[in-house]
């Protein structure tokens, strides 16, 4: 028999891959998001799904669902480093955390947050005080999910919530909005524009970027396995090393772009190497990501090819429709 599984933040991008596994695997899902789940292209299928059950509700305010099983992946949407809403980004985290928890301690369900490799800094490290001042928006990301997390073992330790978090790095795939701000779909989109690709600094820096599709896979298995100390806290990410300089290339390349590669000043504190360690999550749930990064990114600009046409039928005028 199925379960009754929660997914907050269920219209966003790796939220609409697992309702739709989460589905695929008999459960009844409720996916709470404050977006309309319409603007979603990948829950288009599954909204008439006898067991799909759509909330439209910000989990900054509490609510209460009666299930057994709860995924926390509601974050503010469209956010820019140098644009980011601090109060926003920790009412979201925070609060959002603490009814969700309150949830979860109600009905007993089991927990899984999905939080950040931002905890680690930019240097694997705590961010320094004048670090903070020069990058509020950027920190305070990072101070958002590091509370978060404090919650979760707090209610773990004085409630007996069964609560595990997920540190999710680069994710990329089909689902996410054209202005999404993640690195791989904002160069696709420029590409196919033919607009330029703006790279902070050299572009030497490195980063790991791992498919939605095996992102969701990595949270299901986080949420079955046997409660343990070792399960508690995972990263979820891909360890296939690439330059940003590299990817634009290779995105220029596979889209047939006119873009060109344009560098600005690097960012304070843009981290050189961002890398996830598996070591637990290949002990605890037997996971490691499967899709190569190539056959990934074709599948992203098919999506977002059909997506830029769409978009462009629906802005037509009437005037253009009927001439």
């Amino acid at each position: 028999m199925g379960k009754r599984i929660v997914v907050l933040g269920g219209a966003g991008l790796i939220g609409t891959h697992l309702c739709r596994r989460l589905l695929a695997d008999g459960n009844e899902v409720f996916c709470v998001d404050i977006r309309d789940a319409a603007d979603s292209p990948l829950l288009a299928d599954v909204r008439s799904h006898d067991a799909f059950r759509y909330v439209q509700h910000n989990i900054a305010q509490g609510f209460a669902i009666r299930c057994d099983e709860i995924y926390n992946l509601a974050a503010p949407s469209r956010l820019r480093y140098d644009r980011i809403l601090p109060v926003e980004t920790l009412r979201m985290n925070v609060q959002g955390t603490v009814n969700t928890l309150e949830a979860a301690r109600n009905e007993r369900a089991r927990v899984v947050y999905g939080s950040s490799s931002c905890v680690y800094g930019s240097r694997g490290r705590e961010p320094s005080a004048e670090e903070h001042l020069r990058n509020t928006g950027r920190y305070m990301l990072a101070e958002a999910k590091r509370a978060a997390e404090a919650f979760h073992r707090a209610y773990r330790a004085e409630y007996g919530v069964d609560s595990r978090i997920a540190r999710i790095f680069n994710t990329y795939g089909p689902g996410a909005d054209l202005d999404d701000q993640r690195v791989a779909m904002k160069m696709i989109v420029a590409a196919l524009r033919n607009r330029d690709l703006t790279i902070y600094g050299s572009g030497e820096q490195t980063r790991t970027f791992c498919w939605v599709g095996d992102v969701a896979d990595g949270l299901v298995r986080l949420m079955r396995t046997a409660p343990s100390e070792q399960v508690r806290t995972v990263d979820l990410g891909s360890e296939h090393e690439i330059s940003l300089r590299a990817l634009a290339e290779k995105i220029i390349d596979l889209t047939a772009s006119k873009s060109r590669i344009v560098h600005t000043p690097a960012r304070t504190a843009d981290p050189r190497r961002r890398m996830p360690d598996l070591t637990a999550a290949r002990r605890e749930l037997d996971w490691s990501p499967g899709t190569p990064l190539l056959e990934g990114l074709k599948r992203t600009v098919e999506y977002a090819e059909k997506e830029l046409a769409r978009t462009a039928r629906t802005e037509m005028s009437w005037v253009e429709v009927n001439s």
